[in-house]
């Protein structure tokens, strides 16, 4: 995203297979993490949305992974809103070695947003002052 800092992950021996390569399922945790991270420095932390009874389920990711990350390694993920409707939120992400800046992943996830009940709620309606900046963090597509 413009103007904030990528989030930065040090793989974890836990997190890699017998060969000493990250599991292809860290990626999609990596992105949540980035993800939750980004939401607290633009001023709309989960917890707080969530203790608003605002929650945000994943309804969609993918991943295309590109290179091996290894143990030990240090990865910057960065990631920008593509669109967002007040309903819905699609995110691209890309995780690069922070040493080489080699991409090691690209992806995406979708998310909408719901009340505790589980019904779908409009952001844009319902908590206008959110809406307002989620849409100042939409970036276009490249």
């Amino acid at each position: 995203m413009k103007d904030i800092s990528p989030y930065k992950h040090t793989v974890q021996y836990y997190e890699t297979d017998q060969m000493g390569v990250v599991h292809h399922s860290n990626y999609i945790r990596w992105f949540e993490e980035a993800r939750i991270d980004v939401f607290e420095k633009i001023g709309l932390s989960y917890k707080n949305l969530e203790e608003m009874g605002i929650i945000s389920p994943v309804v969609g990711v993918s991943a295309k992974y590109k290179t091996m990350a290894k143990f030990y390694d240090t990865v910057v993920i960065d990631l920008k809103f593509v669109k967002y409707t007040g309903i819905r939120l699609y995110i691209e992400y890309e995780i690069k070695d922070s040493v080489t800046g080699d991409v090691r992943c690209t992806g995406q996830s979708e998310h909408c947003f719901i009340d505790r009940e589980g019904k779908i709620i409009s952001i844009k309606r319902s908590f206008p002052e959110i809406h307002e900046k989620m849409t100042q963090h939409v970036e276009a597509e490249a």
